[in-house]
């Protein structure tokens, strides 16, 4: 997984205790936060499995506790389909919708062809193509029936 996008001096709050910390932006939709293993090394952190509890010893600030909770299950999706049978038998709903308004930064040059032949492909365009004087096309015979047959032999399917 790739990401391009760095949040820095990002402040996060565990159990009413502030920390700074260095985000990377993920496409991820099941978690908000990871914190990887040198963040909780740098922090000194001892993970209790059994308790289901992360003791925090940093260095600039008093050790404390954060304990998890039971999982809480993420909201079932259901199809357009099933939404709208649900409603149709009086079922109860609240429909969201949201939608990313902003526009992705695309270039060529993410492309791995245009980065290998930067020659072929300029940053600016000339401009149209310059207008010619033959015209090109196929002429048919009248009364001639296209053929709809592969011009090779085809292997059994």
């Amino acid at each position: 997984m790739l990401s391009k996008e760095k949040v820095k001096a990002c402040q996060i709050e565990i159990v009413g205790h502030v920390i700074e910390v260095t985000l990377i932006v993920l496409g991820m939709l099941d978690f908000d936060v990871i914190l990887g293993m040198d963040w909780l090394a740098a922090n000194h952190a001892s993970i209790d499995c059994s308790r289901k509890e992360v003791t925090f010893h940093p260095p600039s600030m008093a050790s404390f506790k954060f304990k998890g909770g039971g999982s809480k299950s993420l909201p079932q999706v259901i199809s357009a389909i099933r939404a709208s049978k649900l409603l149709s038998q009086g079922t109860w709903g609240i429909l969201a919708s949201v939608v990313d308004t902003r526009e992705a930064d695309v270039s060529l040059s993410s492309e791995p062809v245009v980065r290998d032949y930067p020659d072929v492909f300029p940053e600016e365009l000339p401009g149209l193509p310059p207008h010619r004087e033959v015209e090109f096309a196929i002429e048919l015979e009248p009364g001639t029936v296209l053929i709809s047959r592969a011009p090779y032999r085809m292997a059994p399917a």
